[in-house]
């Protein structure tokens, strides 16, 4: 009995120094080699942070350990040649890795599950090493590596999903992903970068940038906006998208078919502007566009045909010998509640804030035009809803 009186506190005690050094919430731990690491191989979990340093190097592993409660980062740290732990299934706050110059290996081959994911300045960086995958993450910040796929970002659900300034990725295929609540944005990628999202079917805002594919089959809805901005794809499908906000193509260069054969709503602005190669417009299922409509190039026909209500303003403008005809029978019918323009064969197309609708110049014979004599100015944003937030954002990228 005396033995347990003794041994009891003893006990206690070296479960309490366990504990303790493996961390606690709200704290940091702070790592500044391999042998700090190793230090932490008995831990299971590690409670809080772990942070490390700007003065570690060389190749760092984390054994034993199966999870970090919080975040697992490192800033700066321009030695460090590898990361890795073949344990490790979870991180409960950010992966946060920046400044990272020399890293050439990320293996976390049992990781499924983070906070988020931001890593910045990783240009040694060109694959991931992650068998199984992570599957949940609630953003990913991905700028400047040198990755040239996603292989390992098997995500499902996602908020934000960054992906920028990546000039050696080739392909981005997220095939488990089926719902984004944050936006979706791509640029500044290898020009040839192709976008695969197959089971993607409903999400908040997506903007895409010079890449050469983009592949949504199974889009339905967007709350927010759809824009693609100097693209070099030649075909755009989005056979299931029913609705979406502002809607924008602008400068994509090769583009010729744009096909949303089941399209009913946009809730914003609808623009299509210096697209060269389209030369049809078709969106046979369209009946509401809540902001305005703002079609300029150098297109041949133009089909609406179900369109019930427009409440911001219309402006159609192209060097193609199309017909305004329809369009001004909806202006007539009120269909089109803001102010109007539409001019076939004119040699000098204009969006509706008068810039260039072409990005080349371009002359026609012969003209056919109509203008309602109440739009001296095309949508005139003082007394009608603009294009929204989608054309000013392309606007900005576009200087």
């Amino acid at each position: 009995m005396a033995f347990v009186k003794y041994a009891l506190p003893v006990v206690a005690a070296a479960q309490a120094a366990l504990a303790a050094s493996c961390g606690s919430s709200g704290s940091t731990i702070t790592i500044t080699s391999q042998s700090d690491l190793d230090s932490y191989a008995t831990c299971p979990t590690i409670k809080g942070d772990v942070e490390i340093s700007d003065h570690a190097s060389g190749d760092l592993t984390l054994s034993g350990v199966y999870s970090i409660t919080g975040a697992l980062s490192c800033t700066d740290g321009s030695n460090i040649t590898s990361l890795s732990s073949s344990s490790l299934s979870s991180i409960g706050e950010a992966f946060k890795l920046d400044g990272l110059t020399t890293l050439t290996t990320l293996s976390f081959t049992n990781l499924t599950s983070v906070g988020s994911i931001s890593w910045t300045a990783l240009p040694e960086l060109q694959a991931l090493d992650f068998t199984k995958g992570v599957s949940q993450a609630g953003s990913v910040e991905i700028t400047n590596t040198g990755l040239t796929s996603l292989d390992g970002i098997s995500l499902t659900t996602v908020g934000a999903f960054d992906i920028t300034e990546n000039t050696n990725l080739k392909t981005v295929n997220v095939n488990e992903l089926t719902n984004a609540t944050g936006l979706i944005n791509f640029a500044g990628n290898l020009d040839s970068l192709e976008i695969i999202l197959p089971n993607l079917g409903t999400g908040t805002n997506m903007t895409i940038r010079n890449v050469s594919g983009v592949s949504l089959p199974s889009l339905e809805t967007l709350s927010g906006q759809l824009g693609f901005w100097g693209n070099t794809f030649n075909n755009f499908s989005a056979p299931n998208l029913t609705s979406t906000a502002d809607l924008v193509f602008d400068d994509n260069t090769k583009l010729a078919n744009i096909s949303m054969p089941v399209l009913k709503t946009v809730n914003g602005g609808f623009q299509i502007a210096r697209n060269d190669k389209l030369k049809s417009i078709d969106f046979p299922d369209l009946k509401e566009v809540t902001g305005a409509i703002d079609f300029s190039g150098d297109f041949d026909s133009v089909s609406l045909s179900a369109l019930t209500e427009v409440k911001g303003g219309f402006n159609m403008q192209s060097t193609g010998n199309f017909s305004c005809n329809a369009f001004k029978t909806l202006r007539e019918n009120n269909v089109i509640r803001g102010t109007y323009t539409c001019k076939a064969s004119t040699t000098d197309p204009t969006t509706s804030d008068g810039s260039s609708g072409t990005t080349t110049s371009t002359t026609s014979s012969g003209t056919s035009s109509a203008t309602s004599s109440d739009s001296a100015s095309v949508m005139n944003v003082a007394n009608l809803p603009a294009l929204g937030l989608a054309a000013i954002i392309g606007a900005v990228f576009a200087l």
